[in-house]
């Protein structure tokens, strides 16, 4: 199983944060905890959240290279398709104005 703390700088920087200033990707890095990864690859016994009856909205980064899956497979499971934004796989931190239209449009 993966645990944040399984990420080095190295990786997290390359992998999750490329698109940000080094004292961003620092600052940020020194933050994580460690995290079991297993919730992002095993099946959850709940129902989806397409079960909750409210909108979904998928944001998907376009530079994103550090999901467990495509993106777009990722919006399929929830029956929407993704609407994309620029940035990396933390582009809430460096595209905030982009991801806050995509959810607010969608």
């Amino acid at each position: 199983m993966v645990v944040a703390s399984d990420v080095d700088f190295e990786q997290f920087r390359t992998l999750l944060l490329p698109d940000a200033p080094e004292a961003l990707q620092r600052l940020v890095f020194d933050q994580l905890l460690p995290q079991p990864g297993g919730y992002m690859l095993d099946a959850s016994d709940t129902d989806g959240v397409d079960a909750l009856g409210l909108p979904i909205t998928y944001a998907l980064a376009e530079e994103d290279r550090a999901l467990a899956a495509p993106g777009v497979e990722l919006a399929a499971r929830v029956g929407v398709e993704p609407i994309l934004v620029p940035g990396s796989h933390e582009a809430l931190l460096t595209h905030p104005d982009e991801v806050a239209k995509a959810l607010l449009a969608g």
